[in-house]
């Protein structure tokens, strides 16, 4: 498989742009997520926090399928699994939001 992708990278150059965006995608999210964990302000970490919740919500609701055949391999993967982290992080920032939020009323 990873011969095939090295001698003939132009077939496979979607399929990698794809999972390129995605991991940048998901490595956005969880920064936005350890940003909403670390910052100094309540609203800085609500807003933080909302991107990878909401959007962890809906990677973790959609099937985003993957799967590629070659010479009797099969790999099949599904990437709804991938934001489960953001989805954390993010939570974990709302937690601590609300926290702070009801310790100063």
């Amino acid at each position: 498989m990873i011969h095939d992708v090295i001698s003939d990278p132009g077939e496979y150059f979607p399929m990698l742009l794809i999972l390129a965006g995605l991991l940048l995608f998901w490595a956005g999210l969880c920064w936005s997520g350890v940003v909403s964990l670390r910052a100094g302000t309540r609203r800085r970490r609500f807003w933080f926090a909302l991107a990878p919740l909401l959007l962890g919500l809906i990677g973790v609701w959609a099937q985003i399928p993957f799967s590629m055949e070659n010479e009797g391999f099969r790999w099949s993967l599904d990437f709804r699994w991938f934001f489960i982290l953001p989805l954390l992080l993010g939570l974990g920032g709302l937690f601590l939001w609300w926290r702070v939020r009801h310790r100063l009323a």
